[in-house]
C-alpha cells in the first residue's frame, strides 16, 4: 500500500515553517553558516580597524613628542667647537670633487702612480702623493698639474729616492692650490 500523505492546514507562513523541502532546510542550514562566517569575519576586520587606529593614535603622539623635542633643541645654542665641525665637514663635502679628480686623472700620465689624494678645503689645497721612475717624468708630471685650467698654483713639496726591490722610484708630493669658483 502506498502511503498517502494528507495535511489539512491551511496554507500560510505557519504551514511553512512546520514542512519545509529537504532543499529549503539546506539552503537554511548554509545560510544560517554563512551568517556565523560574516559575522566572524567582521568582527576580525573590527578588531584590526582597532589596532589600526591605535596605531595611528600611537605614531601621531610619537610625531609630536619628536617635534616638540626637535623645537626645544633648536633653542639651544651650539658651542663653537661643534660649529666648527659642522663647518669643515660641511666644507669637505661641497669640494668640487668631480671637477678636481678630472683635473688630476687629465693630467697623470701612465709612468705616474699616485698613492693619495688629500684636500685642505680652508685653504684651496690638494696635497698628491705619487711614485714614477724617473725625475723627468716627475717634472713633466709638475708640468701637466699646471697646465690644467683649475689649478693655479702647483708646488713640489718634497721628493725622495726609494729603493722598491732591484728598482728605484722617485716618491714625492705635490702642493696644488685650486680656484675657487663662488656659485
Amino acid at each position: 500500500m502506498k502511503r498517502l500523505h494528507i495535511d489539512l492546514a491551511p496554507f500560510g507562513w505557519r504551514r511553512a515553517l512546520y514542512r519545509p523541502h529537504p532543499a529549503a532546510r539546506l539552503l537554511t542550514v548554509m545560510a544560517l553558516l554563512m551568517c556565523v562566517m560574516a559575522g566572524h569575519r567582521a568582527y576580525r576586520l573590527f578588531l584590526h580597524l582597532d589596532s589600526l587606529q591605535f596605531e595611528a593614535a600611537r605614531l601621531a603622539s610619537r610625531a609630536d613628542r619628536s617635534a616638540h623635542a626637535a623645537h626645544g633643541a633648536s633653542n639651544m645654542p651650539i658651542d663653537a667647537k661643534q660649529a666648527a665641525a659642522v663647518n669643515a665637514a660641511v666644507a669637505r663635502l661641497n669640494l668640487p670633487w668631480g671637477r678636481i679628480l678630472d683635473a688630476v686623472e687629465a693630467a697623470t700620465p701612465a709612468p705616474i702612480a699616485l698613492l693619495s689624494i688629500a684636500p685642505e678645503p680652508a685653504r684651496a689645497l690638494l696635497k698628491i702623493e705619487a711614485e714614477c721612475a724617473s725625475s723627468k717624468d716627475m717634472i713633466d708630471y709638475l708640468t701637466q698639474l699646471e697646465q690644467q685650467p683649475l689649478f693655479e698654483r702647483v708646488t713640489l713639496v718634497r721628493h725622495e729616492r726609494m729603493r722598491d726591490g732591484m728598482d728605484s722610484v722617485i716618491r714625492f708630493q705635490v702642493e696644488a692650490q685650486w680656484r675657487r669658483v663662488e656659485s
